[in-house]
């Protein structure tokens, strides 16, 4: 393994530890902000429910956003580094081939 590759590997280490503390941090601000606004809201249940649901969908939004783009940096990453993602091959019409039938052993 060369310096280089090493280095590369721990900046990816960091970038995925403080991008998942970012997404903790985040999550965290918009559960005390929720608990807060339901708290000074007393006993309105329509609004109540109307934050929480706002709630749900930011942390949702946020989670789903840091996953996704977490995932195509990994498979970007894989891809440059000499792996490949695995494509079945195109038949003629260019349709994927069809596997062959497997036969039971014994």
């Amino acid at each position: 393994m060369s310096r280089d590759a090493g280095r590369a590997g721990e900046v990816e280490k960091q970038r995925a530890r403080y991008g998942l503390q970012a997404v903790l941090g985040s999550n965290l601000a918009i559960v005390v902000v929720a608990v807060v606004g339901v708290w000074q809201l007393g006993g309105d249940k329509a609004v109540i429910v109307g934050v929480l649901t706002t709630a749900f969908t930011a942390i949702s939004g946020v989670t789903t956003a840091y996953l996704g783009i977490k995932a195509v940096s990994n498979t970007a990453q894989n891809i440059a580094l000499g792996g490949s993602p695995r494509v079945p091959e195109a038949g003629p019409s260019g349709v994927p081939a069809p596997r062959e039938p497997r036969t039971p052993v014994g």
